[in-house]
């Protein structure tokens, strides 16, 4: 069905939608907004707790939920830090800029505690995954002293278009920076790769 255009469109001008009730937008926040207004794909990004150590930037709002809530499954709610997904193709310069205020947050404050990083998600439709993966990757390969410090421990699980030649950049990324990152294809599933990283943070110093 087609959906004319109301006769009304000039009328509304530039609406701007009230935050839910009480809600208050970090500067983080607030610069990825400005970065999701100015793409046609979704760039999503929401801080839950603030000392939780498992970090989520997930593509695709169904897999982003899927490991939020697996978290919280395993008993773990607590550990959750934040919301975040990536999803609609957008370019590797939006996932760049996306991904380093991500990873920017992720790494601050380190306490000598482990952290992990949940990357990818589910299996992309349309979405090049090596080239999503190409941004996130220039990202890890500026902050490596920072992901080193907080001792970040990174988990990647994606599946789609060019989803192999993405894997496999992501796991010469590891071993040419030296930070712990397992890769895994469509074969693991998204909660099972969420149990390996709460049990990497939970699990402790020998």
């Amino acid at each position: 069905m087609t959906q004319l255009p109301s006769k009304n469109f000039n009328k509304w001008g530039d609406i701007k939608f009230h935050l839910p009730f009480g809600r208050v937008l970090s500067p983080t926040e607030s610069f990825i907004h400005g970065l999701d207004e100015k793409t046609s794909a979704s760039l999503k990004f929401t801080v839950l707790n603030p000392k939780g150590r498992t970090w989520t930037m997930v593509a695709g709002g169904g897999a982003s939920v899927i490991n939020a809530d697996t978290v919280g499954d395993l008993g773990y709610a607590s550990e959750l830090r934040n919301y975040a997904e990536y999803s609609g193709a957008p370019n590797e310069e939006e996932v760049l800029q996306y991904a380093r205020v991500v990873i920017d947050c992720a790494t601050a404050d380190p306490d000598g505690r482990k952290r992990a990083l949940l990357i990818g998600g589910g299996i992309a439709n349309f979405t090049d995954v090596a080239a999503t993966f190409n941004g996130i990757i220039r990202a890890l390969r500026e902050k490596e002293t920072r992901l080193k410090a907080a001792r970040m421990h990174i988990y990647v699980r994606r599946g789609g278009p060019n989803y192999q030649t993405g894997l496999a950049r992501m796991r010469a990324l590891g071993e040419e920076l030296g930070v712990p990152l397992e890769v895994y294809g469509p074969e693991a599933t998204m909660t099972g790769i969420c149990k390996r990283a709460i049990d990497c943070i939970m699990l402790p110093d020998a």
